[in-house]
């Protein structure tokens, strides 16, 4: 292949013409692929978080972060190449006016806005968030918070997005020293006189950086999928990546321009195809994120020293004004989405339609009265600085732009406040109770008396008192016997030894006649304070075998983090030999139902309806042949999380949920195992009774809040369930 000469001249505007601008001057050109680009990326990710489609949007942030590793690069090479030096003070001062103020204005009328919606917990939740993202760390407190499973049920902070951003922020407090380095105290000891082998020894650094970074996310993204999404150092390589693309300028000047074009939509092409076939399952950021990476490097080489031809779909007017607003537009899309998710829970097409222009609506004003003016004007410049340049008139718009953000903080406050509908004030502190209804009208039986209180839980047009109260619900909400005895192994608090740990979880008089053996997982542990009121006063010891996101069946699991689950099966074999050794008077096992969609066979569907079928029935023959009575609960539907949908205009309406078809798949599963003839003595209990009506569940019962966190059961509830408990586990 014979290579395009470089015309005389374009060598030497090699530095203005390979970084974008962002106002056109004469004789420079502005990057309008890479503002397409830009547009392309924020729309993948408004998209994904507003319609959950496509199934890859997310890859739109691998795409920002190859885009500012080579507009980063470019300007540190392009300071150095002109003064033969890096000022890193002007380096700050430049980002610090980039990022800062429509940072700090997003997170200020964010808060505001929670306080205004969200319960106190939720906001107190948000507040701390909103510190983190301040402090460029809030990748950081993700991780921490997201490999933390007594935090799984936790609601969206509507400043989660702030991640990408911190990772951002981290890496250029060191990359501009890398580049400062390599370009002057490693050339000079090195003997680098000239320009070209200064960039080359400076490429040779990055590509180490980036294959360290490369190598240290593929393994990160197998042993802490969690944190490795969010971690700095697993990330790094992809905004190395752009780095290289800056210091291999003089190369890509050689592309013939006849390819460019090609090369362009085979890189826009990967974007696409990778947005779409992409789903959150596959390891990220290693090695999946290399399609979003190396499709934006071919995108930004194939535009770099050439001519942007035949690439409408970037450079048109449209894709060229969404890449200027694209920092705004991901800043606010997430605070949108997720306050009006809280205030308008319907999510339908009119939801998002005005998600949409409230989003356009706020990236517009705080890009031309926030963005533009703040980088335009004089902050953080020396004083000598100031005096030199002419004055101009970007304060006035700034100073719009600020008085208007405090109207709307002032305008979200006292709006959302006086919106609180009549009739939500919560009641004093007794059940809801449906008018006209009378002890005569409830039905005798324990589960009779539950069904009618679920019954006039989903009528309730108001909140009642709840005991706990909905902005104390957190981990201290769940069964004592989880947070605070520590008695689900692999848990903070729990021991390492499962028999220690299960000899330290023993419940009841000591002295006890009977035994009745807990097995499971944290959805087990759940009902542990409903099973030790139903039966210590019959004469029984509970003891408490469970572990954390290990089901009682022999299936083998990944944790909810998508790492390995090594010592589930190692516990569950000694917890069934415990058994077998005891024989107890009774088991009762439960399982959750996200068992179903973290088989490590990846089943899913009938698949693993099938797996878990075949599991449940070597269960239930062992156990038969151990205890005296097995009992096999079914876990709790789902249900709302209550720091999403109970805000401080909300109806308990708004937290009413719908029995899903992964409980109802779980149910026939675990049913169609059981073989009353051949374990007479093995009772599978349906406990959807417990928490829904027809299929409708409401969030609470009685004065009881049903789920912590969604997915667990409250203590207080669990407790409640005592009566029906005693039904169920009555002696055949």
């Amino acid at each position: 292949m014979t290579h395009a000469r470089v015309p005389v001249g374009r060598a030497a505007q090699l530095q203005a013409d390979f970084s974008p601008r962002r106002t056109d001057k004469p004789g420079s050109r502005k990057r309008y692929d890479i503002q397409g680009l830009r547009a392309l990326a924020v729309v993948l990710v408004i998209a994904d978080h507003l319609l959950a489609y496509p199934t890859g949007g997310f890859i739109g942030v691998d795409v920002f972060f190859v885009i500012s590793g080579f507009v980063i690069t470019a300007s540190l090479l392009r300071e150095h190449g002109k003064n033969g030096r890096v000022s890193f003070a002007d380096f700050y001062r430049r980002r610090a006016r980039r990022i800062l103020p429509l940072a700090s204005v997003v997170i200020v009328l964010s808060i505001a806005a929670s306080w205004a919606v969200f319960s106190t917990a939720r906001f107190a939740d948000i507040a701390q968030d909103g510190l983190w993202a301040f402090l460029s760390a809030a990748n950081w407190h993700l991780a921490i918070v997201g490999t933390d499973y007594m935090q799984a049920g936790g609601a969206v902070s509507p400043l989660q997005h702030y991640w990408s951003l911190a990772v951002e922020e981290q890496f250029y407090l060191v990359w501009p020293w890398l580049i400062a380095l390599m370009l002057g105290w490693g050339a000079a000891r090195r003997g680098l006189s000239s320009p070209g082998a200064r960039r080359r020894s400076l490429g040779l650094a990055m590509l180490a950086v980036v294959a360290a970074s490369f190598a240290f996310a593929m393994w990160e993204s197998s042993a802490a999928p969690t944190v490795a999404y969010f971690s700095t150092f697993s990330r790094a390589w992809e905004l190395g990546c752009g780095g290289l693309l800056a210091v291999l300028a003089p190369v890509l000047l050689r592309i013939p321009d006849r390819i460019r074009p090609a090369l362009a939509y085979l890189g826009l092409a990967g974007i696409v195809l990778g947005a779409f076939a992409m789903t959150p399952e596959l390891t990220f950021p290693g090695p999946w994120a290399a399609v979003p990476v190396l499709s934006t490097m071919a995108v930004i080489a194939a535009g770099t020293g050439g001519e942007q031809r035949l690439l409408a779909p970037l450079t048109n007017r449209v894709s060229r004004y969404l890449g200027d607003i694209s920092y705004s537009l991901y800043l606010w899309h997430f605070p949108v989405i997720i306050l009006l998710g809280a205030l308008r829970p319907s999510n339908g097409p009119v939801d998002h339609t005005v998600a949409l222009a409230l989003t356009l609506a706020l990236s517009a004003w705080s890009y031309h009265f926030i963005e533009e003016p703040v980088r335009h004007s004089q902050w953080l410049e020396p004083k000598a600085a100031k005096a030199a340049k002419a004055p101009h008139k970007a304060p006035a718009r700034l100073a719009f732009g600020v008085l208007t953000a405090l109207a709307l903080v002032a305008a979200i406050v006292v709006s959302l406040t006086l919106a609180k509908a009549p009739g939500t004030a919560p009641a004093a502190g007794r059940p809801v109770v449906a008018p006209g209804a009378s002890s005569a009208a409830v039905a005798n039986t324990p589960s009779g008396k539950l069904s009618q209180e679920l019954t006039l839980a989903l009528s309730a047009s108001h909140w009642p008192e709840l005991t706990p109260a909905i902005d104390t619900l957190g981990n201290e909400a769940k069964a004592p016997e989880w947070v605070e005895d520590g008695c689900l192994a692999d848990e903070r608090g729990a021991l390492d030894d499962p028999a220690e740990n299960a000899a330290r979880c023993v419940y009841g008089d000591p002295a006890a006649k009977k035994t009745a053996v807990v097995l499971g997982d944290s959805v087990a542990i759940s009902y542990v304070p409903g099973v030790r009121a139903a039966l210590e006063p019959q004469g029984y010891r509970v003891l408490v075998y469970t572990m954390q996101q290990c089901p009682a069946a022999a299936v083998d699991v990944i944790k909810s983090s998508k790492a390995a689950h090594p010592k589930c099966a190692p516990f569950r074999t000694w917890a069934l030999q415990q058994i077998k050794a005891m024989k107890p008077d009774m088991v009762i096992a439960s399982s959750s139902t996200g068992t179903l969609v973290r088989l490590s066979s990846g089943a899913t569907g009938d698949a693993a309806a099938g797996e878990w079928t075949d599991a449940s029935k070597n269960l239930y023959t062992e156990l038969s042949a151990s205890a005296k009575q097995v009992f096999v609960l079914d876990p709790p539907p789902r249900g709302r999380k209550f720091a999403e949908c109970a805000t401080k205009i909300s109806t308990p309406a708004d937290c009413a949920s719908k029995v899903q078809q992964l409980s109802l798949d779980m149910t026939a599963a675990g049913r169609s195992a059981l073989a009353p003839a051949a374990q007479p003595n093995v009772h599978y209990v349906d406990t959807v009774g417990w928490f829904c009506v027809a299929g409708n569940c409401p969030a609470f019962a009685g004065t009881s809040p049903m789920h912590a966190d969604g997915a667990h059961l409250t203590a207080a509830y669990s407790k409640s369930l005592a009566p029906v408990l005693t039904e169920a586990l009555a002696t055949k």
